[in-house]
């Protein structure tokens, strides 16, 4: 028979069995807690932000007159007011058309007079680029930042400025700049010439630029008519000197110009042609206008007669 224990050992004996109770009872309770407690916030880096995207300025059409189409691929349509041009649309205008474009929400201006062909290509914030495939260009261009513009034409031939009026004009082999404000950079064949206001720079298919010089005063017009032998087929067999760049219009069609500036051509007989009509014009756009009677076949010997010019106009077309 176990003896009894006294009562001090007893209440120890209690206590300590308590306190072992308790530290069992606090470890099972400290490990349901750690058990049902959510996993610890784990805060995934963000994504990084998109950067703003600005929506690139676009070509506007302002104004049409006549017949003007516009061009994506092989397709062309007629050009309204109100259209935006996309990269690589294509804009032409017919005989005696002109369209007005403008680029996004600023006050430059891009005009395309009749029988010519612009090309859109990049068009951002910091450049505008257009190609000019053939005929003329008349661009009134603001200074904005650092943005420029650039129009490319055949041989590699490059127009490029901040802030300029200025004319571009390519007619065959020939590429001219006609500068009224601000200043344009004119280069071909590693060659960089700067055509001030009043100046005026012409480049040849695979030759470096001429010039700058000023723009003529007055237009050069020569032009010696020789009747024909036989009164049957021709009108006139026409010769003729203008400046180099200039161009020429005979009837209404364009004469190719020697880059001495000298052209010939011959007009043939038609229903009801008693004159020739000879349209000379500067790369400015100033002009002279002559008009030949038709002649009938001369006697051998007879010379050619001189004529001189009776119209003039200034920025017209022909």
């Amino acid at each position: 028979m176990s003896p009894r224990m006294d009562p001090l050992s007893r209440a120890m004996a209690l206590g300590l069995g308590a306190a072992l109770l308790l530290a069992a009872a606090g470890a099972w309770l400290l490990s349901r807690h750690e058990a049902d407690a959510p996993a610890p916030l784990v805060l995934a880096e963000p994504p990084p932000a998109a950067p703003g995207v600005e929506e690139a300025p676009r070509a506007r059409v302002l104004g049409v007159v006549g017949v003007v189409q516009r061009g994506q691929g092989e397709r062309w349509v007629a050009l309204v007011v109100g259209e935006v041009l996309d990269p690589e649309d294509a804009v032409r205008t017919g005989p005696g058309a002109r369209v007005e474009l403008r680029v996004g929400d600023e006050a430059s201006r891009l005009s395309i007079p009749e029988r010519s062909e612009v090309r859109m290509e990049a068009v951002t914030r910091a450049v505008h680029t257009i190609r000019l495939e053939r005929g003329r260009i008349d661009v009134d261009y603001r200074e904005r930042e650092a943005r420029v513009l650039r129009v490319h034409a055949q041989g590699g031939v490059v127009a490029e400025t901040r802030a300029a009026h200025f004319t571009l004009l390519r007619r065959g082999a020939m590429v001219a700049v006609v500068t009224r404000g601000g200043t344009v950079d004119l280069s071909a064949e590693g060659a960089t010439i700067q055509i001030g206001a009043g100046q005026q720079g012409l480049v040849f298919e695979g030759a470096r630029p001429l010039g700058p010089e000023p723009i003529p005063l007055e237009v050069l017009l020569r032009v010696a008519a020789n009747a024909p032998a036989s009164g049957e087929a021709l009108c006139l067999s026409l010769r003729g000197e203008v400046r180099a760049g200039t161009e020429v219009w005979v009837e209404g069609a364009p004469t190719e110009v020697s880059r001495e500036g000298t052209f010939r051509v011959d007009v043939p007989r038609a229903r009801g042609r008693l004159q020739v009509s000879v349209v000379a014009r500067e790369p400015g756009g100033a002009s002279r206008e002559l008009s030949l009677p038709c002649r009938s076949g001369v006697r051998a010997g007879a010379g050619a007669s001189r004529v001189e010019s009776v119209k003039f106009r200034w920025n017209e077309e022909p």
